[in-house]
């Protein structure tokens, strides 16, 4: 396989909840389980890079200049009206315009992805379930390891580069096709159009 330029949007690894800690983990994995001749570039100014990652939905751009896979762990804040309130609703309409943008998006769960779908309008094969590898459990002495071990972030690692290489090969598709823009409707406008 042909080695992949990757950038990869690090600022949500300051964050210490769990967004933060997501991105930092596959991040790691990331470069445990690199190509020989793979290279991750940590920015959110992917203009040198064949593939750009953001591993959280704030980070997602409305003009990527290479094809663009971002990380959405739920769609809360697009189904709750308090949410779309709280977060701004026009900066949340561009940021889903730009979801829309993306090659791929990753989600964690069956359940997320379904409702990315439905809630969202993104097609289904353009999102891809990686679950997050779990939190290490240290065992007691008198306590046996489990016999199969859990899944690890290397696991989750190998499986992101799968979609980075998915991504590089068909570059113009997006998540969403043509017109079909289902949220932009219900996306709440802003204060200037209310009164129009």
């Amino acid at each position: 396989m042909p080695a992949v330029r990757v950038a990869f949007d690090s600022r949500p690894g300051a964050d210490t909840r769990s967004v933060g800690h997501y991105a930092r983990c596959l991040l790691r994995a990331l470069r445990d389980t690199a190509g020989e001749r793979d290279e991750i570039l940590e920015t959110h100014r992917p203009r040198s890079a064949e593939v750009f990652h953001a591993p959280w939905l704030e980070g997602a751009m409305l003009r990527s200049p290479c094809p663009m896979v971002v990380t959405i762990h739920d769609v809360v804040a697009f189904t709750r009206p308090s949410e779309r309130l709280r977060c701004g609703g026009v900066h949340l309409h561009l940021r889903h315009l730009a979801l829309q943008r993306a090659t791929h998006v990753i989600v964690p769960t069956e359940v997320v992805a379904c409702e990315a779908v439905s809630e969202l309008g993104l097609e289904r094969e353009h999102v891809v379930v990686i679950p997050a590898a779990p939190e290490p459990v240290a065992y007691a002495p008198c306590q046996p390891a489990p016999p199969v071990l859990p899944r690890t972030w290397e696991d989750v690692g190998r499986e992101t580069w799968r979609v980075y290489e998915d991504a590089r090969t068909q570059p113009k598709r997006a998540c969403v096709a043509g017109s079909s823009r289902r949220l932009g409707a219900r996306a709440p406008r802003g204060p200037s159009s209310a009164g129009l």
